[in-house]
């Protein structure tokens, strides 16, 4: 597999840029109306297939298993970052927080915050860890490859099953089968 993401500022900055953008469509999808049908911000919350797609592709991505890690690492702690600052915000503004300033907010939640961050982060870079030996050109190496399609295929069966029977979580279900799509013709383009 062709290496995008390399060990040097330039790539960091790039990742770190994509977890902003990961985290504002957190943020986003949480605004949306959440109707029965399309139930955008379970997106958000409780689906995983993006996710993993998304972290997967910046595993396989990284040219050497120390930037997998820092690369992942980084993703999901700068997107839990923010979607953590903006509940916590929210709750300022809809008049449910102790403090009386935006800088009483910032102050007293950075801890929080990162507890919230951190240990998905944690999780995630060790799993990028462990994913990462999925470049190898061997059996191990495809398993490991095939593992998160796998997840996200489970994952798609159960949310068009809630689309079906309880006729919600449509937006969901959508975008995990596209992302399942998307990350079966990445690998059959790079697995050979």
């Amino acid at each position: 597999m062709k290496a995008i993401f390399k060990d040097n500022i330039k790539s960091y900055l790039l990742i770190f840029l994509i977890g902003i953008i990961a985290g504002l469509s957190v943020v986003l999808f949480l605004e949306l109306p959440n109707n029965d049908l399309w139930t955008f911000s379970y997106w958000s919350s409780k689906t995983f297939g993006f996710w993993i797609f998304s972290t997967s592709l910046i595993v396989l991505l990284s040219e050497k298993r120390k930037v997998a890690i820092i690369n992942t690492a980084m993703y999901i702690f700068i997107m839990f970052l923010m979607s953590a600052i903006y509940m916590t915000f929210c709750l300022y503004w809809k008049g449910y927080s102790p403090f009386n300033s935006l800088m009483e907010v910032s102050l007293n939640n950075i801890y929080g915050w990162l507890i919230y961050s951190l240990p998905s982060a944690i999780i995630c870079g060790v799993l990028g860890a462990i994913l990462w030996d999925g470049r190898k050109n061997n059996i191990h190496g495809r398993i490991l490859c095939i593992l998160p399609a796998i997840f996200i295929l489970i994952e798609v069966s159960f949310l068009f099953y809630n689309v079906i029977i309880e006729h919600t979580k449509l937006f969901s279900a959508i975008t995990d089968l596209i992302c399942f799509i998307l990350y079966i013709k990445f690998l059959r383009k790079n697995i050979k």
